[in-house]
């Protein structure tokens, strides 16, 4: 609840979830769980509840303003009392990452539901010092129970817990709920979804940081309705004002969200639909900062509206237009005479964002045309909360403003889709877009434009023999230009080609597949100082797949990627380039898949052998111990990492609910370097022969593993 960002900011979520579990599960669902997973889930819950679980991310569920308040209630038939998670890998040579948890549901009576989600979510670093980067634990567990046979009035509590020892944080909720729910349209045989909801909450909240345990009282109110006014085929108008507040000692956190959306067509045959969105949002989180108070104060103002129009079966318009006016202020309270007084900070905000939309289908072309804009303006403000005199609020308020800014983006996009014949497909795109970034500070040097022109053909043609070809050549042209003299020299045009070709050939039993991707960048300087800054990099990607289905269930894999990615320095006037470095990187794998399948499910097993090779190709000074001659001496270095060894995958589903993916690859890495001797002098990086003479071999087993196991049966 908050842990990872230091606040009690949380709580407001959990509200959420809460309202969310209460309303869109229901009460009384599903079938009563057996009595095995029964046991299992409570010593479950009682461990996890004995040693805390879950990170935040499972524990805290978002919800989208209206979706999961009026989901469907759960059908009886599908009924699934608990589900496992683990998962674990090594993402690095010292780092590994874990997550488990559990959730699921109890039949506690024909009126009586309890809901509960517990798990743990962790980084280890084995070279750290506390070698955990990441610990977090987790509990939340939710109690329902409906009043009357209708399933108006329902009554619950929820509890909530989670900890982070790497932040050294530790939160805890216990909240009451009672609410109200009817159908607004009861009469309406047509309408079953139309309905109003009103929920109040109570309870007490803990939270522990920075050595501090501060505990109070946590409220809140959520009212929220749907209404489906042209039938439940399109979207409804849909109300929600949502408010919850905590007191946590010196602090408080409070929240008010309030929110509306519409849609609705006019004209005969509803050529034309209009969408809206009203929303208002205001948060206040509160935490500890060099003995005071921080206060993080958030409110914002949105505005959304939409328009689709179609002109006839062939062309139609679209109109998305929106308007946020955030704003943000950082306020401070001492808790102590002796503390120091901090400056009261904040900005404003306006973000406006339009995008217009021409489309035309015919059966063998298809063309749109757009139009978009976008512009983000931010000012920076500060309150004299520590009396400052004239001259050193303006310095003060001078030295905020520099980071005040305003972007403007325009972009024109068209794209036309052509059928010349049954088996051959054309595309054209084409882009171009204008950034202008404006500081009003002088001290602020980021003022700029940037442009981008793209234009891409692309070609897809099918052939007898289940064969089939693409192609696709780009142009790109970028050029970026800043304003203001002190950036002036980092002005450059960029000039990119794309060549895209591939093909797909799969005759039977045997499938082939290879993609190469070529894109050439030349960047030059404008100012003649800078010529030997220019550059021109090459970047080759291909791509070759080849498989062949030995027998029904056994395949052959064969896969090879390679990456190339040459940097030099360009001579534009006389377009000539001088290589500097070199990156080439191999990964070859090659294997078999068995798979077996049985009444109870399905496995498979893939064995092979992966080879991964990282090659670095550039210049370096290699030292010399010669106390007459020159120091060092020009070499061409290759560094070489070289990782392969055997690989291991099993898959297996169960008819039962559970699902194991787990994969090992035992690699030996070994890193060296080989040098060419050059002729003269380099001023650059500097190795001795002794270095270069180093080489490391390790062996590290690469695992991941992913198990899913859904206790309880479906009828």
């Amino acid at each position: 609840m908050g842990a990872a960002n230091g606040d009690f900011a949380g709580l407001p979520h959990v509200v959420i979830q809460w309202f969310s579990v209460c309303l869109s599960e229901g009460a009384a669902r599903g079938r009563v769980l057996g009595w095995r997973a029964a046991v299992a889930g409570i010593l479950l819950l009682a461990g996890l509840l004995v040693r805390p679980t879950t990170g935040q991310a499972q524990v805290l569920v978002g919800a989208t303003p209206f979706g999961p308040v009026f989901g469907r209630q759960r059908p009886a038939a599908a009924d699934t009392a608990l589900l496992l998670l683990a998962r674990a890998r090594r993402v690095g040579v010292s780092t590994f990452v874990q997550t488990s948890g559990a959730r699921g549901y109890l039949r506690l009576g024909p009126r009586q539901q309890l809901r509960y989600r517990v798990g743990t979510d962790m980084v280890y670093d084995s070279r750290g010092t506390p070698p955990f980067v990441r610990e977090d634990y987790g509990a939340d567990v939710a109690h329902v129970f409906t009043l009357d046979a209708a399933d108006h009035w329902q009554l619950g509590q929820q509890v909530h817990y989670d900890q982070s020892r790497a932040n050294a944080t530790r939160t805890g909720l216990w909240l009451g709920r009672l609410g109200y729910r009817r159908r607004l349209r009861a009469a309406s045989p047509t309408d079953s979804l139309s309905q109003m909801q009103v929920t109040v909450l109570g309870g007490l909240a803990t939270d522990r940081r920075n050595g501090r345990e501060d505990a109070g009282f946590a409220y809140g109110f959520d009212a929220a309705a749907l209404y489906f006014l042209n039938g439940t085929t399109v979207a409804p108008l849909a109300v929600r004002v949502l408010g919850t507040r905590a007191s946590l000692g010196p602090r408080t956190m409070q929240r008010l969200v309030a929110e509306a959306a519409g849609e609705q067509a006019f004209l005969p045959n509803a050529p034309l639909t209009v969408q809206g969105r009203l929303g208002y949002r205001t948060n206040r989180a509160e935490d500890y900062l060099l003995g005071s108070v921080q206060r993080i104060q958030s409110d914002t103002v949105a505005v959304q509206a939409g328009a689709s129009y179609r002109v006839n079966e062939f062309a139609s318009l679209r109109s998305d237009n929106s308007l946020l006016l955030p704003t943000r202020a950082f306020r401070y309270r001492r808790l102590n005479e002796g503390a120091d007084t901090l400056q009261d900070v904040g900005y404003r905000q306006r973000e406006l964002d339009t995008r217009q939309e021409l489309r035309f289908a015919r059966p063998r072309v298809q063309t749109t045309l757009s139009f978009g804009y976008r512009e983000r303006t931010r000012t920076y403000y500060l309150d004299n909360t520590r009396r400052l005199n004239v001259p050193r609020l303006a310095a003060a308020l001078a030295r905020e403003q520099v980071k005040d800014i305003t972007e403007q983006t325009t972009q024109w996009q068209g794209t036309v889709t052509w059928l010349p014949m049954p088996r051959h497909v054309l595309g054209l795109v084409g882009t171009a877009q204008l950034l202008r970034v404006d500081a009003p500070s002088k001290d602020n040097q980021q003022t700029r434009d940037e442009a981008q022109q793209l234009l891409r053909l692309t070609w897809t043609g099918r052939w007898a023999g289940a064969f089939r070809t693409t192609l696709g050549v780009a142009g790109e042209y970028r050029q970026t230009v800043f304003i203001r003299a002190g950036l002036s020299a980092e002005n450059y045009v960029d000039h990119l080609l794309h060549w895209e070709p591939g093909f797909i050939w799969a005759p039977g039993k045997l499938s082939v597949r290879s993609n190469y991707h070529l894109w050439v960048s030349y960047q030059v300087r404008d100012q003649k100082a800078e010529q030997a800054r220019n550059r021109a990099s090459r970047v080759l990607e291909q791509t070759q797949s080849i498989s062949y289905q030995l027998r029904p269930r056994l395949l052959l894999l064969a896969d090879y990627v390679r990456r190339e990615n040459r940097v030099g320095q360009l001579n534009w006037t006389r377009f000539r380039e001088s290589p500097l470095d070199t990156s080439v990187t191999h990964d070859f794998a090659v294997g078999a898949r068995q798979a077996w399948a049985g009444p109870k499910g399905s496995t498979s097993l893939r064995l092979g052998y992966r080879l991964l090779e990282q090659r670095n190709y550039g210049r370096a000074a290699l030292l010399l111990d010669n106390p007459t001659g020159p120091s060092s001496n020009l070499i061409y270095l290759h560094s070489i990492t070289r990782q392969h060894g055997p690989e291991v995958a099993v898959e297996r589903h169960t008819t039962a609910g559970f699902n194991l993916t787990a994969s090992v690859w035992l690699q030996w890495m070994r890193t060296f370097s080989t040098y060419t001797p050059g002729k003269g002098a380099f001023a650059g990086s500097s190795y001795s022969a002794l270095d270069l003479a180093r080489e490391t071999q390790r062996l590290l087993p690469y695992f991941e593993l992913a198990a899913e196991w859904r206790v309880g049966r479906r009828r």
